[in-house]
């Protein structure tokens, strides 16, 4: 009885941390906003930046790689590198 009701709760415990992983998306970069440290991509996404990333690093129609995590209803990024 005891592991019939132990797999539902593991399984819902997995659920509930499996959001936290970080996700990549490639993309063109369309647009950078300083005062907001964030970047939109082409297809609309728009990624907020560390406080310390370098913006002067990045260029508007570059080609990037973005590790990010989902944070209500915002997409954090963690990692921001040029794509090939």
């Amino acid at each position: 009885m005891m592991i019939k009701r132990a797999i539902p709760a593991a399984l819902l415990a997995a659920m509930l941390v499996a959001p936290a992983f970080a996700a990549t998306m490639t993309g063109t970069i369309k647009t950078i906003d300083p005062a907001k440290n964030d970047i939109v991509l082409q297809s609309g996404e728009t990624f907020t930046l560390p406080a310390k990333f370098d913006l002067k690093k990045l260029k508007v129609g570059e080609k990037v790689s973005v590790t990010y995590l989902k944070h209500g209803g915002s997409m954090i990024a963690s990692k921001v590198v040029a794509a090939k």
